[in-house]
């Protein structure tokens, strides 16, 4: 059976819908907690499916003590991207896959320089009419959780943005990177306020954390059609023989 490769780099941050929708594409998924040092089969075949999770995590920590398989994961992701071959990256993982393109990742700022920070649900523009967007429309609601941003890989084409961070989503051949968390669900992101509680503070203020764990469960039904409709184009993109 053909595989799905998730690797996860850090232990809350799994697939989550994608996984489900992996799953009913009929694709065996294989989990690989690279933090724990735990490795990714050698003998992936070129139609399989690579999925590289977020983290807190950057590109800045390639390379630091701690963070050792960062450095392995970008080196599997130029190989897949140099032949052609199926990856889908998400938050982390679009960073780590636009850097293993040659693209800029760096934090977000304002026009005076103040770090920016995007946490919590809100609308996503939905960029041109690649058939990766089919059936969405213009916008969509989805959930943010990042500080850092990356440019646009030189060849990709740019799928959704916000005003804070223009590269939200591209396409790279067979690849796509997504900043946003359309896998999260509402009880994850509940978790994840409770357990980067200072991370959602610094962005959102005082009661970032409260607001955002109020919000979450309509939210995630809410978008829940949305999101899945998405992830099915997008894997029906990366899968494409």
């Amino acid at each position: 059976m053909r595989r799905a490769v998730c690797i996860t780099n850090v232990a809350h941050e799994g697939p989550g819908l994608l996984g489900d929708l992996i799953a009913e594409a009929g694709l065996r998924p294989v989990h690989v907690e690279a933090w724990k040092g735990e490795r990714w089969p050698a003998d992936l075949a070129a139609d399989e499916l690579v999925v590289v999770m977020g983290g807190p995590m950057g590109v800045a920590d390639l390379g630091k003590s701690g963070f050792e398989w960062l450095l392995e994961v970008v080196g599997l992701l130029r190989s897949r991207l140099a032949s052609g071959q199926p990856v889908i990256g998400v938050c982390l993982g679009m960073q780590l896959l636009a850097h293993a393109a040659g693209a800029r990742v760096s934090p977000m700022s304002d026009a005076s320089g103040r770090a920016l920070r995007e946490v919590g649900w809100g609308s996503l523009d939905l960029v041109g009419d690649s058939p990766l967007l089919a059936g969405l429309g213009r916008s969509m609601e989805v959930l943010h959780w990042h500080g850092d941003a990356c440019e646009l890989p030189a060849g990709a084409v740019r799928l959704a943005s916000t005003p804070a961070c223009p590269v939200q989503m591209f396409s790279l051949g067979r690849s796509v990177g997504m900043q946003f968390h359309p896998e999260v669900d509402g009880a994850t992101a509940c978790i994840w306020a409770a357990e980067d509680a200072e991370y959602v503070r610094g962005a959102n203020g005082a009661d970032g954390v409260t607001a955002l764990q109020t919000a979450s469960p309509a939210a995630s039904v809410r978008t829940l059609a949305a999101r899945r409709r998405l992830l099915a184009n997008v894997l029906r993109h990366v899968l494409r023989s």
